[in-house]
């Protein structure tokens, strides 16, 4: 897919237009959904087709803009990372993750253009529906850009046991570093199983490794988290989060659970 910089708008994350999955795609509508809810979601922008996006900002000047609002400055001290966010992903059917690129750790300005484009691509992956949503083109893809966020902790969360069918439980597989190392399948996590009110269920159970891992703190935020955007969107989320340096807790993905067990 072309990405011309004429051609493409911007939206910022945290604004309404961005929830609307039509326009921005399901991951990064969702995210933006969160984010206008008050949930721990780190600030960014979706970029959409300009045809798509009536009075939005288009153009290399709008994006410049809200790209050295992300990384600090002219200079890009700060990294981004750059994601898909297709019609075809994040839905009630079917997650396909993986199935399109993600680019991080991208720093100055002309490797942003070209992990833009490396994101664009990917689409090509996947057959176009013959109706796209209204917002998106053919191929369903917009993209979006959020600040690099070195977790000190991440992983993956699902907000009920889709392997048991119960909605009592919240399921946790944590790794030092960021949640991508689990969905790449290069590390293998400490896994918890929790209650809804922040115990460990099985008690030694759940592993000495991961008692170093995880603090009850941390266990008690997640169930937080799981339990707002549970109400946010209708039902337990497969989510993907980062604790960084400071111990606090950010959201990165929320979709929902495709294969729930009755």
């Amino acid at each position: 897919m072309r990405f011309e910089v004429t051609e493409w708008a911007v939206l910022p994350l945290e604004t309404p237009p961005a929830t609307d999955p039509s326009v921005t795609g399901a991951k990064a509508a969702r995210l933006a959904r969160a984010a206008v809810a008050g949930l721990p979601v780190l600030p960014g922008f979706v970029l959409v087709p300009a045809s798509r996006a009536p009075g939005a900002v288009t153009g290399e000047r709008a994006l410049r803009a809200a790209w050295v609002q992300l990384v600090g400055g002219q200079r890009g001290e700060r990294a981004v990372v750059v994601r898909s966010s297709s019609v075809h992903e994040d839905t009630e059917n079917s997650s396909m993750a993986g199935r399109f690129d993600s680019v991080l750790d991208v720093r100055g300005w002309d490797a942003f253009v070209a992990a833009v484009r490396t994101v664009l691509a990917s689409a090509r992956r996947v057959r176009p529906l013959r109706s796209s949503a209204p917002g998106l083109p053919a191929d369903g893809m917009a993209v979006l850009v959020q600040p690099m966020l070195k977790s000190a902790v991440g992983g993956v969360m699902f907000g009920a046991d889709p392997v048991e069918g119960r909605t009592d439980r919240i399921l946790v597989s944590a790794v030092r570093g960021g949640p991508d190392q689990l969905v790449d399948g290069s590390t293998q996590g400490v896994r918890y199983q929790l209650t809804r009110c922040a115990r460990p269920v099985g008690g030694a159970a759940a592993g000495r490794r991961g008692a170093r891992l995880l603090t009850r703190g941390q266990m008690r935020g997640l169930v937080t988290l799981a339990k707002r955007t549970e109400r946010l969107f209708g039902g337990p989320q497969d989510m993907e989060f980062g604790f960084d340096r400071e111990r606090r807790l950010w959201l990165f993905q929320a979709r929902p659970i495709t294969a729930m067990t009755p």
